[in-house]
């Protein structure tokens, strides 16, 4: 059993707690006011807490990035540096920049720039691995759509913490691609502009990406 430290109370973070609950995990999920979880906590049961990001972050042995690419910065400096020292960093953020109501976000920041890199520059002493940016929060832990499974694609610069994304993700039923250094997180936050550029235009939210092979 792992300890997993959420930083993110959406639909992304409930979405992944879930998955590592019903994986076996224990999991404590960082916000800023743990009291609105109140309820999540006594619905999901022993293995489930919440508390502040420092709290979370001190908790886990893994730990999960999944705030609003915008208050990223601002959640690690919340979690506090010395808690990510030597472990894995799942970054499942994109740096959206919502300019309009109606219309879709732009990137914040683009190739050659990432937030995933970013991430990794603030945390030297962690590995960090792109993973999930590109998958709507009830696919992350069950990628099973009606048209079948899809493939998800990570990016990260050590590769035993990629190991230990790519196991758990495989846990889940995902078929996983290893697109090389964290350098490369802007492609898969590109691709999640793809997706979410596709389901403004057909007001869609329920796919994904699949590689095909010969």
């Amino acid at each position: 059993m792992m300890k997993v430290g959420i930083l993110g109370s959406g639909a992304v973070g409930q979405s992944l707690a879930a998955g590592f609950l019903q994986a076996g995990h224990a999991v404590m999920i960082g916000t800023r006011d743990a009291g609105k979880l109140a309820g999540w906590v006594q619905q999901a049961g022993s293995r489930a807490s919440a508390g502040s990001f420092a709290e979370a972050a001190a908790f886990g042995n893994l730990l999960v990035l999944c705030c609003k690419g915008s208050a990223a910065e601002d959640v690690l400096l919340l979690a506090g540096n010395d808690h990510f020292v030597g472990k894995v960093v799942i970054d499942v953020t994109n740096p959206l920049l919502f300019q309009k109501e109606g219309l879709p976000p732009t990137l914040a920041v683009g190739y050659p720039a990432s937030l995933g890199a970013k991430v990794q520059q603030l945390l030297p002493e962690s590995q960090v691995v792109k993973a999930f940016n590109t998958v709507p929060a009830p696919y992350m832990a069950n990628p099973r759509l009606q048209e079948g499974t899809p493939d998800l694609f990570i990016a990260g610069n050590d590769d035993q913490a990629k190991t230990t994304v790519r196991d758990l993700a495989a846990g889940w039923g995902w078929t996983v691609h290893d697109l090389g250094g964290i350098d490369q997180a802007y492609l898969l936050e590109a691709l999640a502009m793809l997706w979410i550029r596709y389901g403004f235009l057909n007001n869609h939210w329920t796919h994904a990406f699949k590689l095909l092979q010969k």
